[in-house]
Formats: structure tokens, sequence, C-alpha cells
């Protein structure tokens, strides 16, 4: 067996909140040694959630995997440890607001000088040009920026609803692992790094890119339609039987349909002029929508999911937390792990979602106590005596 992926590469994350921290967290989990630069002067903003700064959830979930370095970067020689660091690393990551890395002489160029390969991602809400980089952002925030907001609505509600979720953020995790492969890649193959620089409310508006060719193709503006499609039907999250209980169901050809139409036991349907072909049921979707629920409404969400699976329908029921976590399909595919974490006990959090043929991974680690690996980097990386790293601690240089 090979070792993991990224074994030997090192990334130093300057992260905050969740995306490149939650970027670090899946190359930690690809095998690379993750170093979190942290500082109680300005802690991340998962830590400062609650009264103890090792205890939130969050936090905890998105930054397993690496390894805690305290360092107080208003000193000069905190500032000097970090060029250290970087010196003996691959990738540089942050997402603090424009100008705070500048200030702190960790900006592309500043580091480019002492290591002319180094891969550098940056993560704002507007990016690091235009009239708005300067803004404040906020993952939430980006989703209204985008436009993802405006859709997220039916189609007769007085306002968008959204969502507290921060959908551009968990997109833009995910972009920044395949923009830094991919620049590790082209380091491999010509011997220079990159400054990649992504923009939060572009990755937001990545994930409705079709309303946007649709304006600037057709001039049509998209407007919320709730659960529905406008390529096919039906489509929908549909009441079932019970408080609060919902099935998703999805038909998208003829052939689904007549399969969708002799499990629910009503083949007339197929007859009905108003449904006869994808056309016909997109322009009489309320009727069809209503003789739906009338159906589901009789069972429950798991009966009609498993009745439209076993026809070839696609179906799923809408899942609490709970529901999810026994899921016969995520437990199968071992979706989930426990880890125990020294401040909050045994916790679940979801699994590390990838396997690459003929290689080992680490496993997901948990998540470290702020500053827990202050000395051991000291030591390992930077050749710090045990009396060097006691007088930097006692000038409050290092922070554990």
């Amino acid at each position: 067996m090979r070792k993991a992926p990224l074994s030997g590469i090192r990334m130093i994350s300057m992260g905050t909140g969740g995306v490149i921290p939650d970027c670090g967290k899946t190359f930690g989990e690809f095998g690379a040694d993750v170093i979190k630069i942290e500082s109680r002067m300005n802690l991340d903003m998962m830590r400062s959630f609650g009264v103890n700064i090792n205890a939130n959830y969050g936090f905890n979930e998105v930054n397993r995997s690496k390894r805690s370095f305290g360092v107080n970067l208003k000193t000069e020689k905190g500032k000097a440890l970090v060029m250290e660091l970087v010196k003996v690393s691959d990738i540089f990551a942050e997402n603090y607001r424009v100008g705070v890395v500048e200030s702190l002489g960790l900006d592309y160029e500043s580091l480019c000088r002492i290591k002319p390969d180094i891969i550098y991602i940056s993560n704002q809400g507007f990016g690091r040009g235009g009239p708005y980089s300067g803004y404040k952002a906020y993952g939430p925030l980006m989703a209204a920026a985008s436009g993802l907001l405006r859709l997220w609505a039916q189609p007769d509600d007085p306002y968008p609803v959204g969502s507290n979720t921060p959908v551009p953020d968990h997109f833009a995790a995910k972009h920044a692992v395949l923009a830094v492969l991919a620049a590790l890649d082209y380091r491999r193959r010509t011997g220079k790094g990159q400054n990649i620089d992504m923009a939060l409310v572009e990755v937001g508006a990545c994930a409705i890119g079709d309303c946007y060719l649709d304006y600037t193709i057709n001039g049509r503006i998209s407007t919320a339609r709730g659960n529905r499609s406008a390529y096919t039907s039906p489509h929908g999250c549909y009441r079932c039987k019970g408080d609060d209980q919902w099935c998703v169901i999805t038909v998208n050809t003829d052939e689904e349909w007549g399969r969708f139409c002799e499990a629910v036991g009503h083949r007339e349907w197929m007859q009905d002029l108003r449904f006869a072909d994808l056309v016909s049921r997109l322009r009489n979707v309320d009727a069809l929508d209503g003789l739906i629920e009338g159906w589901t409404r009789e069972r429950e969400s798991v009966e009609v999911m498993n009745l439209l699976q076993a026809a070839d329908v696609p179906a799923g029921m809408v899942q609490r937390s709970a529901e999810a976590q026994r899921d016969p399909q995520l437990v199968h595919l071992n979706a989930f792990t426990e880890i125990d974490h020294p401040a909050v006990g045994k916790r679940i959090y979801p699994n590390v979602p990838f396997k690459v043929s003929g290689m080992t991974f680490p496993g997901s680690r948990r998540a470290p106590l702020f500053g827990e690996h202050t000395e051991e980097v000291c030591r390992e990386l930077l050749g710090l005596s045990a009396a060097e790293i006691k007088t930097l601690k006692d000038e409050g240089v290092l922070e554990g």
C-alpha cells in the first residue's frame, strides 16, 4: 500500500470560520501536515462561540486533522517564526479581510521573496479586486450577494426565505481543495508556485450558473420556484403522513412517469391528457402536485421513498440529523465517525468522504486544543531549544 497522497506536503493555515479551515481539514485527511496559526489576540471566530474555546462543535468539525501553533503575530518575533515556517512549507492559506495579511507582511508578494514556489490561496467575500474587495463578508451574506438567496423561496413568499446555513462556505472549501491540488500539480510540472484568489461570492454564483447564463444569453431573470424545476415534473418535496414529514420526488422522463403511476396505483394518470408528456405536466403542475400530495399524505415518508425507489423512481425522505445517522446507505458507506476530544468527549462527525484505491489514509483525527502543538512545531520545524521556547513564552510570543 502506498502512503497517503499528500504525505510530505505541508500547509500553513491562517484560516478563520469555515472555508480555509475546512479546506485544511481535507488536506490533513489526505495526509498533509496542516499547521493552524492561532492567537488569543485574534481567535478563530468559531472558537469564540461559547465559554470554552476548545469545546465548539463547529470548530472541532472543520479543524480536524491538523496541528495548532499558538503565536502572537503582533510581535516581530512572532511574525518571524511564521516566516520560518513558510520556508519549510508548500501552501499558505488565509481568509482574513483584505489588509490583514498585508499588515503582517504575510501577503503573497512578501512570502514569494522567501519561498518563491509557495502556493498561496486567499478567500475573501468579494475577492482581492474590484470596488467591494475591502468589505467584510460572511458566508450567509454571500448567498444573498450572489443571487442564490433570491431563488431560495416559494413563488408567493413576500421576501426571500433563504437559510442561515452558509452554503457558499461549504462549496468554497471544496473549490479551494481542487484549486490547490491543481496548483500542486502545476508546481510539480513547472517548478512554479501560484497565487489563487477565490471570491466567495463567485462560488455562490457558480451554484446558480444556469441562471446567470439564462440572463446573459436570453435576457430572462430567474425567479423563485420553490422545490419545482423548470425542466421536469413532478419535481418537489411532498408532505407525508405525520408531523412535519416530507419526501422528495423527481420524475425525469416519460418512462419514469409510467413507473411512478404504476407504483402509486394510479395508472389512470397516464391516460390524463394534462399529464401525457413532460410539456403537459409542466403546464399543469399545480393540479399534478395536488394529486401527488393527496397520495403521499396518506403514507409515511419512508414508505413513499422505499416504494418509489423499488420502482426505480428517484425519491428520498427528508431526514433530520438522527435519522441520517441511521440511514442504511450512509451506515453502509461509513459516512460517520466517532471521535473522542478531551474538551467535549466522544462526538459523531462526518467521516473522511473519499477513498483512493491502493493508498492508506491516516483517518480523521480530533481537532487540536488551542496551541496544543506549539512546542512540538518549534522543536521539529524551527529547531528551537527548550530554553529558547521558554523565553519566547515568557515574552508573550508563543501561546499554548
